[in-house]
């Protein structure tokens, strides 16, 4: 296939004009429509060759029943990282985003929840929102309740003021004034620490930080493990399935069962975005995922982030013909706001963005 960078500006401005048509209308475009384009000004026989060549390059494809082409996956794929224009968010739009993130709602949990409803209804297609597990977190802070001479009550608080407990039995005694000093040394050590980080390092720092009591800190810290890493896997939630019927690309039943028997597989769909490379918006078309169902449909999310962590994901899931210019600009500001205010930087809001037409698509944008 021939490398985008050889394209000639004027078969990138072609291929442009019929991916925006075809997205907008659904149907197999002509030379003859798009000679009403002004941008193009070119004849019908001109741009007939050029589309016949872009359909040799693999940017283009010809349905048997058609004398017009759609793209390929090869030309969305070109369409949506250097083609497309930043989508112009509308003031009802902006109003929607800022009314979410000023809800004052504190638990993540709520936040994804209304989050994805909102993305759905923006975009008119299925969303899906990640929240990270427990596994790939931190705790925020340790406390303990001491029962007795060999057992107290561990007290782990996480993300999104989630708290796990556990009652640890010791082979050994302690009392309750050792058992608040091992808390202030977790706290001082471990707290905010990505469970992945406690390391051999951090657990002889613990040890000297204890003395004596030093043969505490192995049983705790696997006390510790057992809990995170069984208590909460994350999870992902879909809003608007139905919303996938109204467009013709899942009219054919085994297209539309294909693609429930992707929502069904929520954890090949989560290791996809927990791997993602790309800090900004993350475009998956067709096959370049290794989920063999989404052949035919297209994954767009951007992680959600506190304090440089990952805490979870916004996107939105549907057929490869998608309106990409506005689902990428909708889930970067919303991923961007929602982040701000978890970092507690700002309350997220912004005024009415000016119109970004013939910019374009952000930077970071992925497959």
């Amino acid at each position: 296939m021939v490398q985008p960078a050889e394209l000639s500006e004027r078969k990138k401005k072609i291929l442009k004009a019929i991916i925006d048509v075809h997205i907008r209308l659904g149907e197999p475009v002509g030379s003859e429509f798009l000679t009403q384009n002004e941008q193009i000004a070119l004849s019908s026989a001109t741009i007939r060759n050029e589309m016949a060549e872009l359909e040799e390059m693999g940017y283009l494809e010809q349905p048997h029943t058609s004398a017009g082409r759609v793209p390929s996956r090869a030309g969305y794929r070109l369409y949506v990282d250097s083609l497309m224009n930043r989508y112009p968010i509308s003031s009802r739009e902006t109003e929607e985003l800022n009314g979410l993130v000023k809800s004052r709602i504190d638990a993540l949990d709520k936040l994804l929840e209304q989050a994805g409803k909102m993305v759905s209804v923006l975009t008119n297609y299925t969303s899906l929102t990640m929240k990270a597990g427990s596994a790939h977190g931190v705790v925020r802070r340790f406390d303990a309740v001491w029962l007795d001479e060999n057992s107290f009550i561990l007290v782990m608080t996480l993300d999104g003021d989630t708290v796990r407990s556990k009652t640890v039995h010791l082979p050994f005694e302690t009392d309750a004034e050792t058992l608040k000093r091992l808390m202030e040394v977790l706290n001082e050590t471990v707290a905010g620490i990505p469970m992945d980080g406690i390391n051999l390092p951090r657990m002889v720092a613990m040890e000297q930080a204890m003395g004596e009591n030093a043969h505490l800190v192995s049983p705790v810290i696997k006390n510790v493990y057992e809990v995170i890493g069984t208590s909460d896997t994350g999870d992902i939630r879909f809003e608007g399935v139905n919303r996938m019927l109204q467009y013709p690309e899942f009219s054919d039943v085994d297209r539309i069962r294909e693609m429930f028997d992707v929502l069904e597989k929520k954890d090949e769909i989560m290791d996809v975005m927990t791997h993602a490379k790309s800090d900004g918006v993350n475009v998956i078309i067709g096959g370049e995922t290794t989920v063999r169902q989404m052949e035919n449909s297209t994954l767009v999310f951007k992680n959600l982030t506190e304090n440089g962590r990952v805490v979870g994901a916004i996107g939105v899931i549907g057929p490869c013909r998608m309106d990409y210019s506005k689902v990428v600009t909708l889930i970067d500001c919303m991923t961007d706001r929602i982040s701000h205010v978890l970092d507690g930087t700002s309350d997220g809001t912004a005024a009415s963005p000016p119109s970004l037409t013939g910019q374009k698509s952000p930077p970071g944008t992925k497959g």
